[in-house]
């Protein structure tokens, strides 16, 4: 998934950072997204990362076992799987 970095930047950071394996720029991403629908798009964009490069999720996911937001691109990205 494409994100215009001017457009986005916050998102864009977390998008780059995925790819080191970094998941601190996804959560900053996510709780700066106060908007349900800022927030639905920023999930399925993390989601669509995940399902990708699935690393970074898992580390997300182990120093944060609680959080909701990881735990919420988890989710939707295995609802991508499924629905694909």
């Amino acid at each position: 998934m494409q994100v215009d970095p001017e457009e986005d930047p916050v998102l864009a950071r977390a998008l780059v950072a995925t790819l080191r394996g970094e998941w601190r720029p996804a959560a900053d991403a996510l709780a700066s997204a106060q908007q349900w629908d800022r927030r639905a798009y920023v999930v399925l964009t993390l989601a669509t990362a995940a399902s990708r490069r699935v690393d970074w999720l898992r580390r997300w996911l182990r120093a944060r076992p609680d959080d909701r937001d990881a735990q919420a691109v988890q989710s939707a990205m295995e609802s991508l799987k499924d629905a694909g």
